[in-house]
């Protein structure tokens, strides 16, 4: 069964790249032992500190909806936003096969 997949592109203000990422490592620790999460990776452009993306899979789209209304979530969130240079990016992907999705 395809799995949800997600590429988030967040692009920080100026020299707000490293304080995103502390944020986005706090939620990393609320939802990676959440029901359904595989995997939850935060990638930094290697030539632009203030660019991000972070890679998600789920079991299900519900899964990852359910993580967002965890305990400390939508604080992360409310911290996050006045970081961002423009609304996150997302991409929406049906994971069919390859290493972690069990196909």
């Amino acid at each position: 069964m395809p799995q949800h997949a997600l590429y988030t592109r967040f692009l920080a203000h100026p020299g707000k790249g490293d304080a995103l990422i502390d944020i986005l490592v706090k939620a990393n620790k609320i939802v990676s032992g959440s029901k359904g999460c595989r995997h939850y990776i935060i990638n930094q452009y290697p030539d632009n500190s203030d660019l991000i993306v972070v890679n998600e899979l789920w079991d299900t789209a519900e899964d990852h909806a359910i993580s967002l209304t965890l305990d400390g979530c939508k604080e992360l969130i409310a911290q996050a936003t006045p970081l961002l240079a423009e609304p996150p990016e997302q991409i929406i992907l049906k994971a069919i096969a390859g290493k972690g999705t069990g196909n």
